[in-house]
């Protein structure tokens, strides 16, 4: 069950890279282009992978 959750907080930490991307000319998406999502969008992104990455292991 952790191995399941793990890779499931490592994919949506990934999503969350990859949609949180800003475009060719360096727009950045609608959903960060307020100041306060600015500053909490990487420690989101951090937290799904740290977390993933020790029910991953953990299950090892």
């Amino acid at each position: 069950m952790n191995m399941v959750t793990g890779i499931a907080a490592l994919l949506i930490g990934r999503l969350l890279i990859w949609k949180g991307r800003p475009d060719r000319s360096g727009v950045h998406p609608r959903f960060l282009q307020f100041e306060a999502a600015l500053g909490l969008f990487p420690p989101v992104v951090l937290i799904f992978l740290a977390f993933g990455t020790v029910l991953s292991f953990q299950s090892c």
